[in-house]
């Protein structure tokens, strides 16, 4: 397999290393002193000049803002595509989305491999190699095939804007996806419902702020992103359902109006969080700080605005921590998996349809998913069909 190849050339002067290269983005070769982060001189070692050289090539291709227009490498082509690709993926305030940073996730190890290759001999075998090494670095099957995904997927943009002939494009598509026991990659395990036990048990060892977001996501299957964007002026309380559409959501692109419908229960849980501005966000790690007994030392006006997934994933995790301190035995578990148990409950009560739209699913196969059916529904058919 292609070691990684630097572009330009390193020298020697006066005993300590540089770099001359024409670095993606730039229009003239420049030079550059190839100083370790901290160092006030070059090095002299070449293997430290050459790992100071590939971060400064990462760094032009990711963080410059330098942009280049016309595509002859690799480097140059994902620095296009992600510039793109910024102003492309947009939430509803206007701010990126977890798309570009997703992109720069799946091609950063395509720059530090292949970032000198030319565009046109990025072939099939060199994205199977490039697959190898994702491999190699421990990724799971699934997120290896997800970021090959986005790899050609920035390929066939390049040949919608022109800078590449079809014929590049058109041979990566023959590379399919690994398959699950014949691949070598590490396999994850399939998430499954939490108990419901196990979700009420955590609840009196963290904040009530905390506390609400997960009763409210135990009644409602909401996904964590959209219970921590909650805001009264999303919120329709007109009639006995309130009914909750987030601003910004997973399906918007593909104009799906996502509702969450709100019960009696979820609505004397989440009044409380209505009194604020109409343009606030119901939950904040303002609130609570100023519901915890210990105080942390961060200034309460330097606190976020709202929760994110990882926030209250975290949170959880702590209140899960707190409660075993107890000499309650709880397993580990995250937001997610009460999505899981919610739809499970609902397909197992209601049916799949209901379970379809309470989760806000464009199809039932990805329901179906999230349905963990009980054994005993068919231990019982068999029973009756003898």
């Amino acid at each position: 397999m292609s070691n990684p190849k630097l572009n330009g050339s390193l020298y020697c002067r006066k005993g300590r290393w540089w770099w001359k290269v024409k670095l993606p983005g730039e229009d003239k070769i420049t030079y550059h002193a190839l100083r370790p982060k901290g160092a006030k001189y070059a090095t002299k070692d070449r293997t430290v000049a050459e790992q100071v050289a590939a971060q400064i090539w990462e760094s032009a291709v990711f963080e410059s803002s330098r942009s280049t227009n016309n595509v002859t490498d690799i480097a140059s082509l994902v620095k296009m595509y992600l510039e793109y690709a910024r102003h492309y993926y947009k939430g509803a305030e206007g701010k990126p989305t977890q798309e570009p940073e997703n992109i720069q996730y799946a091609v950063r190890p395509l720059v530090k491999f292949y970032g000198t290759l030319s565009v046109e001999d990025f072939g099939p075998l060199k994205l199977k190699e490039l697959r190898q090494r994702m491999i190699r670095l421990g990724w799971c099957r699934n997120v290896i095939n997800q970021r090959i995904g986005i790899i050609k997927r920035m390929f066939k943009w390049a040949v919608s804007e022109e800078l590449l002939p079809d014929s590049v494009y058109s041979s990566l598509t023959r590379v399919e996806g690994l398959r699950r026991g014949r691949s070598g990659a590490r396999e994850t395990k399939k998430v499954r419902p939490v108990d419901e036990s196990y979700v009420r048990a955590i609840l009196p060892y963290t904040t009530p702020t905390i506390a609400a977001m997960i009763e409210l996501q135990l009644l409602t299957g909401m996904r964590s992103s959209e219970i921590c964007t909650m805001r009264p002026c999303d919120i329709d309380t007109s009639s006995d359902v309130w009914v909750y559409r987030p601003e910004d959501h997973k399906t918007k692109n593909y104009e799906h109006i996502r509702e969450i419908y709100i019960g009696p229960r979820g609505q004397d849980i989440l009044l409380p969080f209505l009194v604020r501005d109409r343009d606030a966000y119901c939950f904040t790690p303002a609130d609570s700080e100023k519901q915890r007994v210990r105080k942390s030392h961060f200034p309460i006006e330097k606190m976020k605005l709202r929760y994110d997934k990882d926030s209250y994933r975290r949170a959880m995790l702590y209140a899960i921590n707190a409660t075993r301190r107890t000499g309650v035995d709880v397993p580990d578990f995250h937001p997610h998996q009460i999505r899981h148990t919610v739809a499970t409950q609902v397909t197992k009560e209601f049916g799949i349809e209901a379970a379809k739209v309470l989760l806000g699913h464009r199809n039932l196969k990805v329901t179906e998913g999230y349905a963990e059916l009980e054994k005993a529904s068919a231990i019982k058919a068999a029973t009756q069909l003898g």
